[in-house]
């Protein structure tokens, strides 16, 4: 029944009556849905039709190589007290 609801191990899940509960569906067995809860991550089992999959407007991905900072590992850098790691190191 969960599979006829389009639930698949990894979509973000909403409880119908408190959208408060939401978590990641983490396993199906028949109309049970097993979800991780967020944010305690306690693991809890609903019946599929108590479930509505969660939407995410606002929601846009980056494009590639958007908030990448480059890094080159080949050469040795020396720390000391006063270097600039800029909050990294």
């Amino acid at each position: 029944m969960s599979e006829e609801r389009g639930f698949i191990e990894g979509d973000v899940v909403e409880h119908r009556m408190n959208t408060d509960v939401f978590g990641i569906v983490i396993g199906l067995s028949g109309s049970l849905v097993y979800v991780r809860l967020s944010p305690t991550l306690q693991a809890a089992v609903f019946h599929a039709w108590e479930l509505d999959l969660a939407e995410d407007d606002e929601y846009e991905p980056t494009g590639d190589g958007e908030n990448v900072i480059p890094v080159d590992f080949t050469t040795g850098v020396r720390l000391d007290k006063n270097t600039k790691t800029r909050g990294v190191a």
